[in-house]
């Protein structure tokens, strides 16, 4: 197994029509100095499930198992968009691919710690996996415009563009925690090469003085 860096990095949903998709893809693939494991986010699959819910009335359990499947379909495009990722399942494949790799999460999120509800979602299942993976840091790639700058992750949760469940599974990872617009891929690629994240630097908000952005 390499002794490089691990990052993971989680590609958001919301992504899906937009054009720097490919990019980031290709910036990811082309990690060699850090090793990088993809978690999709569900995309216009989970937005199925969602709007699936209430008219035929299943309950959250189900929900979130389907939610699962849909971010399995859309690492799937994303592994066939860019050939160079490998599909990945298990932690002892994510550890040991040299490739960058893109999780399935099933089965192993489907027996994580984590809620079964829509306060949980790839975000939070990404900061789950960097520290079942003992990642350097997570870092979660937005549609949202967002500042350089450390900002408390309650705020974000707060303003939508986190989930709400990520303050408490922050405190559990105990790693770094970025976000990074999707415009911002040129500079990512940069900070990817040289193994310093940009971005927002996430802070819980008895650390946040601490953090140093």
């Amino acid at each position: 197994m390499s002794s490089a860096p691990l990052w993971v990095v989680k590609l958001g949903g919301s992504l899906w029509r937009a054009p720097e998709l490919r990019r980031w893809l290709e910036i990811l693939a082309a990690a060699r100095r850090l090793r990088v494991v993809i978690v999709p986010g569900g995309g216009p699959f989970a937005d199925a499930v969602r709007d699936a819910q209430p008219a035929l009335g299943f309950g959250d359990r189900a929900a979130h198992r389907m939610a699962l499947l849909a971010m399995e379909q859309y690492g799937t495009a994303l592994a066939d968009l860019e050939p160079r990722l490998t599909p990945a399942r298990s932690l002892a494949d994510l550890r040991g691919r040299p490739s960058p790799t893109v999780w399935m999460p099933l089965p192993l999120a489907d027996s994580a710690d984590v809620a079964e509800s829509w306060d949980v979602t790839s975000d939070s299942l990404a900061v789950w996996l960097a520290g079942a993976l003992g990642a350097t840091c997570a870092v979660l790639v937005k549609s949202a415009p967002l500042p350089d700058a450390v900002v408390p992750v309650t705020q974000l949760a707060t303003e939508g563009i986190v989930d709400p469940a990520l303050p408490d599974r922050m405190a559990r990872y105990g790693g770094a925690v970025w976000c990074v617009s999707r415009d911002d891929h040129r500079r990512f690629a940069k900070a990817l090469d040289q193994g310093n994240p940009c971005g927002t630097h996430l802070a819980l908000p008895d650390d946040q003085q601490d953090a140093d952005g």
